[in-house]
């Protein structure tokens, strides 16, 4: 089994499709990063986090997904 992509992002809203282009694609889903700072994708593992240059007001400065 392969190791789970890790995936650094700036906003709190992510989707996760696992691999569109092949064997391992799902289903599109939407994945809220909490207080924690990552949140995992239940269909692929998918371990998203927040970069570090997220504003303490929970602002970001681009999309990231």
């Amino acid at each position: 089994m392969q190791r789970a992509e890790n995936i650094y992002v700036n906003e709190r809203a992510v989707f996760c499709e696992g691999d569109p282009h092949g064997a391992m694609g799902h289903p599109r889903i939407y994945l809220m990063i909490g207080e924690s700072g990552q949140a995992s994708c239940p269909y692929c593992g998918r371990c998203y986090a927040l970069n570090s240059a997220e504003t303490d007001n929970g602002d970001t400065a681009a999309t990231g997904s």
